[in-house]
């Protein structure tokens, strides 16, 4: 299975319009309008390489859309996969704020990383990107306060850390 964030700039006031469409797509798993230097993310998964290519390409092809940057991602352990799914399953139901969390890293020091993160509560989802020492995580909260707390009392003060960039998610009327 091959999954990729897909970080957009779109013209002005479009967000919404791109969020839709990207959510009908086939292969969009997830999409959401953002607080930050981007516009829109997006989380892709295919069967393959080629589909996921074959996906990004359509996605480009969206009217309004200005820039894209495409982040692979590298297949997590087995293990790591059962702690997410847990969190995430805790959490359905209640009400929270999420925000995309970029963690730059020490090279070679993206899979130490990615282990601290999966131990903070908040930490919901984590992936290493290929070749970037990045990885890309989704925390969850109550507020955006506490998202601000996260980053800066918790990720932040790991062990390896470079620098961070939070895309705090725009709430709307459909979570996905």
């Amino acid at each position: 299975m091959s999954k990729a964030f897909v970080l957009i700039i779109c013209e002005s006031g479009s967000d919404d319009y791109i969020v839709a469409k990207l959510r009908s797509m086939d292969g969009v798993t997830h999409a959401h309008g953002v607080f930050g230097l981007y516009d829109v993310i997006a989380q892709i998964r295919s069967a393959s390489q080629e589909d996921l290519e074959d996906i990004i390409a359509k996605m480009r092809k969206l009217g309004k859309i200005l820039k894209t940057m495409t982040l692979l991602t590298e297949e997590r352990t087995e293990v790591l996969d059962e702690v997410l799914t847990k969190k995430q399953e805790s959490l359905k139901g209640e009400d929270v704020v999420d925000a995309f969390i970029i963690v730059s890293c020490k090279s070679m020091n993206e899979y130490n990383t990615l282990h601290d993160l999966s131990k903070i509560p908040e930490v919901m989802d984590a992936d290493v990107i290929l070749g970037h020492d990045v990885i890309m995580c989704k925390v969850s909260t109550p507020t955006y306060n506490d998202i601000e707390d996260i980053v800066t009392k918790k990720i932040r003060r790991l062990q390896g850390i470079n620098s961070t960039m939070t895309l705090n998610v725009i709430p709307s009327k459909e979570n996905n």
